[in-house]
């Protein structure tokens, strides 16, 4: 994976800043030298326009340039050293901000991935390695229940119970197990609504559910006929609702037409 160099990353704008910051700090004691020529010209235009200077006048420019100079010079580092320290902050917090970014996204793209690969082999190596006996016997029959249930529900014609039972079974199953059963439902649930098609009775219900199955089994090639069905499953029911509302309605209004 690569990553945006410091010039390029997320925080240019914020290094570019710092580094102006950093230039500038550089050309500010210059500046205030030049403010202080002009202040002190400002201050001593009087006593320079004469041309000649007693004693008391050549004192008190020493003392203007003195005041003025000094007082330039004093600023311009202080304002200088300011700008550097701001600068750096800046470069501080661009780095801290790349840093902390980089981090989320070597966890969020590796570690997390290896902690689930590695939990998920820990799993399927050593499925109850840290429970008692008694628990792992419970464990190994749990799966069991559900698949005689899971069976039951299809041979009722519960959809929606085996879809459940489905999902309930992927936390005990895995690899070519889970695979099978859920190839086994996708078959079942195509010829539960190839039936409920052929006799008209294809419902809400039965479309919510197909719709369910069809996210839980994902692109499996078992799945596909059902993903395919689903928006003409969903017409015939919303039709059908449709149908028994309006006939609902009609069988109201006649009830209370009748004396």
């Amino acid at each position: 994976m690569q990553h945006p160099s410091p010039e390029t990353g997320r925080y240019a704008n914020l290094r570019r800043g710092g580094a102006g910051l950093g230039r500038l700090a550089a050309w500010l004691p210059i500046g205030f030298v030049l403010l202080g020529a002009g202040l002190f010209l400002d201050q001593a235009r009087d006593l320079v326009s004469d041309g000649q200077f007693t004693t008391g006048e050549r004192r008190v420019m020493g003392i203007i340039a003195l005041v003025t100079f000094s007082g330039s010079v004093l600023a311009g580092w202080i304002l200088s050293r300011l700008f550097r320290t701001l600068a750096g902050v800046l470069e501080v917090l661009a780095d801290s901000a790349e840093a902390s970014w980089r981090t989320g996204d070597l966890i969020e793209q590796h570690l997390v991935p290896t902690l689930g690969r590695i939990a998920l082999a820990v799993e399927e190596s050593h499925p109850a390695a840290a429970q008692p006996a008694d628990d792992r016997a419970e464990v190994a029959r749990r799966p069991q229940a559900l698949i005689a249930e899971l069976d039951r529900a299809k041979a009722a014609g519960r959809a929606g119970r085996a879809v459940e039972l489905r999902d309930a079974l992927t936390r005990h199953l895995r690899g070519e197990a889970l695979h099978r059963l859920d190839r086994d439902l996708a078959l079942w649930l195509l010829r539960l609504v190839e039936a409920r098609v052929q006799s008209d009775a294809v419902d809400v219900e039965l479309a919510d559910w197909v719709a369910r199955a069809v996210d839980s089994l994902g692109d499996m090639p078992e799945a596909e006929p059902l993903r395919r069905a689903l928006p003409a499953l969903q017409r015939r029911a919303e039709q059908r609702a449709g149908r028994q509302a309006a006939g609902h309605s009609r069988r109201t209004s006649t009830n209370r037409g009748q004396p």
